[in-house]
């Protein structure tokens, strides 16, 4: 290897440090084992002397006196979230229901099919419902999804959207060799029988060929990373963006995409408690989200994943807190310097978590009350719920908890205040030893599972015993969709001795440790000129119909009217109007159906898009107001992509020739793709656009048969 691959293995954190310091002194002929990166690396200056190489610095982030610790891992940042939970259709729900205590229990929704009446369990509504205008797809494409997929791919666009990375900016997202659009994806869904509705003829396995849903997310967003679909059981989220925290630290993808859904429609993955969800969240290392200017929502410092064996699985979390606090370089008081790997620790350090800012433990058990046994989904209702404390600084009600608290941040001996923390884990901790206590901490899918236990729908006679649904001769049977796969067969996940987890499959841990984002110096007050005095704003907005697109601009009227009234009638002055035009331009995708304002107020802004959503449409709008529809035209005009045309976008940009501007822009020309990303404005969050969904025939996940 010459010089410069050698140094560029180390900084990607695929060679070690002793031995790049070998190879480049001419050492050693011998290429070294790569390595998983775990340490944020300096750039590293290319110097002809061959200078001593640089040691890795402290993780960003981390407190004083903390410590890298060995295996320290660099922290990564949540810049967009998302997802929908039973009865809980956005995360302001979601989090309401939290803060009410409510338990997201109802019945089955009508049209499903049942295989016992009267059942009660944790649904989504209208899973059968997409919208494939907004992703450009026909009838027959939609077709080819299966409901999973769709409802994963309506979350994943909301996610990037929320984050900002929709438009422009995510053309932007490169990797180390110069890919666009690097962003891997990183799907878990539950088993596809999940979404079978079953109708008396038995599934047959999708072709070997058919990639996996996370290949096809990848192309329905034309993402470029790595593409990986995961099923550890219950753990399934976690595990996936565990993997997508190490494709980001390996420089694999510049941002990650980790989605989760499960749906219980096959009457077999019907039981009391038994729950569905959707979600997605967009990760970035730290350091690139503080540079870019991202909304980071919480930091996800480490991860741990394991698997107990033939052992019992109760020492499991212990060992998994451990190592996940070694990587995140928090050292309890106590635990001295031994490796966290080291010891059969049985239970987790709880008296040393306080002293580290750990005040919150999410699991499976925090979680059951809102979405109940959700299987795959489980992590990400566990993470979500963990983010919404973090960010409003409030504990919610939990097992150990009876009402919500304000969450005081724990302070060192020397009076430091230390960021609050989280574990977030699956299976998590173990549920009391009484099993009246497991059962009301637990809420209702482990009441489920008990009542399962006790009735032996689990056992060797059971729905799920050796002549049941998931038997040897079931459905999930040797000769069954998941028996194809040996996830759910005659191994003795569901099986024949009746006990669940044997297989290897649900025993899989993951702790992660989640951190409040670090905070942002306060803009200074701004002192130019009063509002609606100030340069003109080109506020420019686009969706895939004339409909999405007047429903979008009522729900941007509506936001910008409630915050603060966009400054009317001497009420506070709400979002600064430059920063909601720069995300308008940049964090959104360019679609055919366009609508262009010239404003100078947020106030102007939130009224002209109110009048068009009341008036949508070409010539029907309030004055000031321009739209096209350019579903129709023969393709992008033929000054689209050319280096003299982004030459003269520019140019008009820098002279404020606002109008030409919207002329190229109705005219169907991409004027926002020559913008400079960052810096910019003030990052400020905007809904996202307004899906339109509608009924269609299932894919070929739900065998075609009707709900």
């Amino acid at each position: 290897m010459d010089t410069r691959e050698i140094l560029t293995r180390f900084k990607g954190g695929t060679l070690r440090r002793e031995h790049a310091v070998a190879l480049l002194a001419g050492t050693s002929p011998v290429v070294a084992p790569p390595v998983v990166a775990l340490l944020p690396v300096a750039a590293l200056p290319v110097a002809a002397d061959r200078e001593p190489l640089p040691t890795p610095g402290p993780v960003p982030g981390a407190d004083a006196g903390d410590g890298p610790g060995t295996g320290a891992g660099m922290p990564c940042a949540v810049v967009g979230i998302q997802g929908r939970f039973p009865q809980a259709g956005d995360l302001e729900a979601f989090w309401r229901n939290g803060l009410q205590g409510r338990i997201a229990e109802a019945a089955l929704p009508g049209g499903r099919r049942s295989a016992c009446a009267g059942w009660r369990g944790h649904f989504l509504d209208g899973v059968e419902e997409f919208d494939p205008d907004l992703f450009g797809l026909g009838a027959h494409q939609a077709a080819g999804l299966d409901l999973r997929e769709r409802l994963l791919a309506q979350s994943a666009w909301q996610t990037l959207e929320s984050a900002g990375y929709a438009g422009a900016r995510l053309e932007r997202l490169t990797a180390c060799d110069g890919t666009a659009r690097s962003v891997g994806v990183y799907a878990a869904l539950g088993p596809a029988g999940g979404a079978l509705p079953g109708t008396g003829h038995r599934h047959t396995a999708p072709p070997a060929s058919r990639p996996g849903p996370a290949a096809r997310l990848s192309r329905l967003l034309d993402l470029r990373g790595p593409s990986l679909s995961v099923d550890s059981g219950d753990s399934s989220f976690l595990t996936a963006l565990h993997l997508a925290l190490g494709g980001l630290r390996a420089g694999e993808c510049a941002a990650a995409l980790v989605g989760a859904v499960e749906l219980r429609l096959h009457p077999a993955c019907q039981r009391p408690g038994a729950g569905e969800g959707v979600a997605a969240v967009l990760l970035k290392p730290l350091a690139a989200a503080r540079a870019d200017g991202d909304r980071v929502h919480a930091v996800i410092r480490s991860s741990a994943v394991g698997h107990p064996g033939r052992a019992a699985p109760g020492p499991q979390y212990g060992r998994l807190v451990g190592r996940a606090l070694a990587a995140a370089g928090l050292r309890p008081p106590g635990t001295g310097p031994q490796h966290p790997d080291a010891g059969p620790q049985s239970e987790a350090p709880d008296a040393g978590l306080e002293a580290v800012g750990v005040a919150l433990q999410e699991s499976s058990r925090t979680v059951a009350a809102l979405v109940g046994d959700a299987g795959a989904v489980t992590g990400a209702a566990a993470l979500v719920r963990a983010v919404g404390q973090l960010r409003h600084a409030v504990l919610l009600a939990g097992p150990d908890r009876p009402a919500p608290a304000a969450w005081e941040p724990a302070r060192r001996d020397d009076g430091t205040v230390l960021p609050r923390r989280a574990l977030v884990s699956v299976p998590g901790p173990a549920a009391p030893a009484d099993p009246t206590d497991a059962v009301d901490a637990a809420g209702p899918a482990d009441a489920g599972d008990a009542a399962d236990a006790a009735d032996g729908t689990d056992g060797t006679d059971g729905t799920d015993g050796t002549d049941g649904t998931d038997g040897t001769d079931g459905t999930d049977g040797t000769d069954g969709v998941y028996g194809v796969y040996g996830v759910e067969g005659t191994d003795g996940t569901d099986g024949t001795d009746g006990v669940e987890g044997t297989d290897g499959v649900e025993g899989v841990g993951v702790v992660l440790v989640v951190e409040e984002a670090p905070a942002v110096p306060r803009a200074p007050a701004r002192t130019g000129p009063p509002p609606g005095t100030g340069p003109a704003e080109l506020v420019l907005l686009s969706a895939a119909t004339p409909a999405h697109l007047a429903a979008t601009a009522g729900r941007l009227a509506a936001r910008l009217s409630d915050d603060g009234g966009g400054g009317r009638d001497g009420g506070p002055a709400g979002p600064d109007l430059a920063a909601v035009a720069h995300e308008l331009r940049l964090g959104r995708a360019v679609l055919r159906c366009r609508l262009a304002v010239t404003v100078r107020t947020v106030a102007e802004l939130a009224d002209a898009l109110a009048g068009f959503a009341a008036h949508p449409g070409p010539g029907t709008g309030p004055a000031g107001v321009r739209s096209a529809d350019l579903r129709t035209a023969a393709g992008p005009p033929l000054i689209e992509g050319l280096e003299e045309t982004r030459a003269y976008v520019a140019a008009l940009w820098q002279g404020g020739r606002l109008e030409q501007l919207t002329r190229l822009w109705l005219a169907g020309v991409d004027v926002c793709a020559v913008l400079p990303a960052h810096p910019g404005p003030a990052a400020v969050e905007l809904p996202a656009t307004v899906l339109r969904p509608r009924p269609l025939e299932p894919g070929p996940g739900t065998d075609g048969a009707p709900q």
